[in-house]
């Protein structure tokens, strides 16, 4: 379902843990006039949503919000931000018709089927998936992991917290650097470690005798060619291959998909050859894990394109109809 030139604009959002993006869904059914500001520089997510509103001069009245957040219910509360809010209290502030809240990897599992082929690049052999299960995972603010599931000829999503179980090390090199990184943090969830904080924590743990640097001022000199947090990135690549192998067995994936602001940060320093061995190296499973491809989304905006998607599955045509009309 696409809006058409005389029904109320659909709002979609992607709030993380540091960033919003914002857009209405376009003729195409597409995330159109995309807007992207720092949580930091309003209150709360209706200021957020005001800010957009006046920015892109649109007027929505129904919406689909991707969070970084658990959605167990009307309360949401993100994981990684001060913000909390109710979906229904938000809904009747904002005078809309229909408002949905999702998690923020369900949306970027969601958006697998409104992916176009030039929006993804393989990781090592680019296998063409199979008609099972697809699963989105990836660094950002935190670590998300959600799946795409088949379900009687048609999709649907399942949410996870898959990246706050523990994780430790599996070769002899690694025991000293999760030493360092136990001390620092006690017990280690894979999340401490694969994303953009976790990255910094990494980049202690190998290093422990330079500087702390944020996670974008590693990958800067990671990209330039600096020795030091080069290995860095070749650490985390290799964990990340290891932790998405998980992933993969946990529900028997057809594919894997890396989103995600960090996963967006070291694509072009991933090494094809090392995340795939660390992929596969799951005994006794190396030969089924030999035949997943895994993917990394290129397009920049993938929570916004599922909650696109989500929206055209779930938002009822005749409820905008009659705010059309009213």
């Amino acid at each position: 379902m696409s809006p058409s030139p005389s029904t109320p604009e659909i709002l979609v959002a992607d709030i993380g843990g540091t960033t919003c993006r914002f857009a209405v869904i376009g003729p195409h059914g597409r995330p159109d006039r995309i807007v992207r500001f720092p949580n930091r520089a309003v209150p709360d997510i209706a200021a957020a949503i005001d800010r957009y509103v006046a920015e892109a001069d649109v007027r929505p009245r129904a919406g689909v919000l991707a969070v970084a957040a658990p959605v167990d219910g009307d309360e949401i509360t993100l994981t990684n931000c001060a913000w909390r809010f109710r979906v229904s209290e938000l809904r009747r502030q904002l005078r809309f018709s229909q408002l949905f809240a999702i998690n923020d990897f369900a949306a970027v599992a969601w958006a697998l089927l409104g992916l176009a082929p030039e929006q993804v690049r393989a990781i090592g052999p680019a296998h063409k998936c199979g008609s099972g299960v697809k699963v989105a995972c990836g660094p950002g603010t935190g670590l998300g992991v959600a799946a795409l599931i088949p379900d009687n000829g048609s999709w649907r999503v399942l949410a996870s917290e898959g990246g706050h179980v523990s994780f430790g090390p599996a070769e002899t090199q690694e025991e000293l650097v999760f030493g360092r990184l136990r001390g620092m943090l006690g017990t280690i969830s894979a999340e401490m470690v694969l994303s953009g904080p976790g990255l910094c924590h990494l980049h202690q743990a190998v290093h422990p005798d330079t500087e702390p640097l944020g996670s974008e001022e590693i990958l800067a000199r990671a990209k330039a060619g600096d020795v030091a947090t080069r290995a860095t990135v070749a650490m985390f690549v290799r964990l990340l291959g290891r932790f998405a192998g998980d992933v993969a067995l946990v529900f028997r994936a057809d594919g894997i998909y890396l989103a995600g602001g960090v996963g967006e940060g070291i694509a072009s320093l991933i090494d094809a050859n090392e995340f795939r061995r660390a992929f596969e190296a799951h005994r006794p499973y190396e030969q089924l894990l030999a035949t997943v491809p895994t993917f990394v989304i290129t397009e920049r905006t993938p929570g916004l394109t599922g909650c696109a998607v989500y929206a055209a599955r779930h938002i009822q045509p005749a409820e905008l109809d009659r705010v059309a009309r009213a």
